[in-house]
């Protein structure tokens, strides 16, 4: 699928001056439109698409259904965040919006930097959200979220956002306050925990080695006395994980 490094975001909204603005914010922050819509009907069908990670929801768009109807088919079938896009709003609309659950709002006029952190806190709070579900194994999530068959995840790079897939991530190493991710031929450094952003992986691939490094099990080369091998990257093995790693692991 085109552009899908990148996060893809639907614009709804009926009026021509704000989605060009939207469009030309969001390519400046590495994102890429899935697609704009000036009715509800027009953005359930790129919705139905399967392309789109997050919406932007103008609340007053032209139409017997508007952006807040919308937010309620997001929540019972697409599973991805949305924000809120408005410019004003009565207390009998602002309260439809809220019992939507939204994850966050936009207001008009808005600038770079409000799309930037609108966009930043969706996303964030979307995941945050899922690691909450993901955590209780015992009991089938309702509605249908699950890290387990996540295939990647986002992180931010100055004023844009960059797509990982999990697949790719050979290891991680934490450094003080800081996450540096390890791919084959790149490494992003961004500012995080390990505790928190182990919650993101596929479970069955990845292996604690270190306090420090979190691996993927599948990019193990060698395995030696307090220590593996990724490539031509030495990473350390404690003893009370490498009991772990041979259960994980085929050995003759």
């Amino acid at each position: 699928m085109a552009n899908k490094d990148k996060v893809r975001v639907l614009i709804v909204e009926d009026e021509y001056i704000t989605i060009e603005t939207l469009t030309l914010v969001l390519k400046e922050m590495n994102c890429v439109v899935s697609g704009d819509a000036m009715s509800a009907k027009e953005a359930i069908a790129i919705l139905d698409k399967g392309e789109t990670d997050l919406a932007i929801l103008d609340i007053n768009i032209k139409g017997d259904k508007d952006g807040i109807w919308i937010a309620q088919q997001i929540q019972e079938k697409y599973n991805i965040p949305f924000i809120f896009l408005t410019a004003f709003g009565d207390k009998t609309t602002v309260q439809r919006a809220i019992e939507t659950g939204p994850y966050g709002y936009l207001v008009k006029p808005f600038t770079k930097v409000d799309v930037f952190t609108s966009v930043e806190v969706a996303l964030n709070n979307f995941e945050k959200q899922n690691t909450a579900i993901d955590k209780n194994e015992s009991k089938p999530s309702e509605t249908g979220i699950s890290f387990a068959v996540r295939d990647s995840i986002f992180i931010r790079d100055d004023y844009m956002f960059v797509k990982l897939f999990i697949k790719d991530i050979l290891f991680i190493k934490s450094d003080k306050n800081y996450l540096e991710i390890h791919l084959a031929n790149k490494m992003h450094l961004v500012r995080g925990k390990m505790s928190d952003f182990i919650h993101n992986l596929t479970k069955e691939k990845f292996l604690q080695a270190h306090r420090s490094y979190v691996v993927n099990i599948e990019a193990v080369d060698l395995i030696g006395a307090g220590f593996l091998k990724i490539g031509n990257i030495d990473i350390p093995l404690s003893t009370k994980y490498k009991e772990e790693l041979k259960k994980r692991i085929t050995m003759f």
